[in-house]
């Protein structure tokens, strides 16, 4: 399965490259993020970290798609027992994005949405005390795929030099956990701020 996810990022990734002149870009993020369980009664939500990095094309100013490797801290409180289950992922979402400004320019504010499909790859599994949750991976699946919806702005510091401020929700597809008997998928919702550099053209 981790074999299909990346092909899907890669031909989303490739089915971005609408014009033969585009832009490249790249740079840092970091977020905080709150996340739940959805089909999994009596939880509720936890905080977490994301922190991570991104490439970006961008098309005749208007378009743009990108994709982003993110350390994502995600999972759910119990009620009862009370615990916390923390499962820590490594997130790359491809996002389409369309920008409500086309200026490029110091000082521009340019609003965006986007969308588009993410994978998750679980890294560990561990409660709050730093204890294992998933041996032999017996309990939570290796790998997940979700869908990621948002917008936020970028302002222009310098000739393509933006700072990137962005919230996003993002919804599980597929059942996070090994049990036949049920249906938990991921839920959150992240800020985030980055830092845009440009790569040049290509």
């Amino acid at each position: 399965m981790k074999k299909n996810a990346l092909k899907f990022i890669v031909f989303l990734l490739l089915a971005g490259h609408l014009s033969t002149a585009q832009n490249l870009s790249f740079g840092p993020m970091v977020g905080l993020n709150v996340t739940s369980f959805s089909g999994k009664p009596n939880t509720t939500s936890k905080t977490g970290l994301l922190a991570g990095g991104f490439f970006n094309y961008s098309s005749k100013n208007w378009f743009g798609v990108g994709v982003q490797f993110l350390y994502n801290q995600m999972g759910a409180k119990l009620d009862a027992p009370a615990e916390e289950i923390n499962l820590n992922y490594l997130q790359v979402p491809v996002l389409f994005t369309y920008y409500f400004s086309g200026e490029n320019k110091p000082g521009s504010f340019r609003p965006k949405l986007f969308a588009g499909p993410h994978a998750n790859f679980l890294l560990n599994a561990k409660n709050k005390d730093g204890n294992d949750l998933n041996p032999n991976n017996l309990f939570y699946k290796s790998t997940e795929l979700g869908v990621t919806l948002g917008g936020g702005f970028n302002y222009a510091l310098q000739n393509q030099m933006w700072i990137n401020v962005d919230a996003r929700y993002g919804i599980g597809l597929t059942d996070a956990t090994q049990s036949p008997n049920t249906n938990i998928t991921n839920r959150g919702f992240c800020l985030t701020v980055g830092l845009s550099f440009p790569l040049g053209n290509i």
